[in-house]
């Protein structure tokens, strides 16, 4: 199915393999071909060696400022462990009246303080075993001595949390009294009670 007019790829191949055979180019043509090519390919080999060695320079710049950036961050970070604090109590740039004034109400407060904490510490301590009845806890203790604890006591315990919550009927507990017999904490006792 080839047309006349229109050669086939094998003929035209043909045609083109014998003109070039009765044309030879001169040597020299060839020479100055591979040489202009082979130039061009050294200039792009040094290219892509100047490429490569720019990237690594920069990857190790880039590690050098961050390794360098890493180290004057810990070495002037204070040591928060090795300074010693001052605590200032009281201070004033009043005149003199005012600051006297000042020191006698805070005297006055951190005195009250005190005794706040001294109501609140613990005076005494009895052991006890817990018996649970309908809403309410008996404590008995050594002296056959019973303390009952209502349900509001002991839900003002557990919101401050100064009972255990997990004590149960039948455990040996810790009662905690202030100096004014107030029960201040109920806790499980680690050793049993003796009597």
């Amino acid at each position: 199915m080839s047309n006349p007019n229109k050669p086939s790829d094998d003929t035209l191949h043909d045609l083109y393999r014998q003109r070039k055979n009765q044309h030879i180019a001169p040597a020299s043509i060839k020479r100055a071909v591979l040489t202009k090519h082979q130039a061009k390919l050294n200039t792009q080999q040094i290219w892509r060696r100047i490429s490569h060695v720019a990237v690594a320079a920069s990857t190790l710049l880039l590690c050098g400022l961050v390794y360098w950036h890493y180290y004057a961050w810990h070495i002037t970070e204070p040591q928060i462990s090795g300074i010693q604090y001052t605590t200032v109590e009281l201070h004033s740039l009043a005149p003199a009246k005012q600051s006297e004034d000042l020191t006698e109400r805070y005297a006055k407060h951190y005195n009250d303080y005190l005794s706040q904490q001294n109501i609140l510490a613990m005076h005494h301590t009895k052991q006890a075993v817990l018996r649970q009845t309908e809403g309410d806890w008996q404590l008995q203790t050594c002296d056959q001595q019973v303390v009952k604890v209502s349900q509001q006591l002991i839900q003002a315990l557990r919101d401050i949390h100064q009972i255990d919550a997990n004590l149960k009927d039948g455990d040996n507990v810790e009662l905690h009294f202030d100096k004014n017999g107030i029960i201040l904490s109920i806790s499980q006792s680690r050793t049993y009670m003796h009597c």
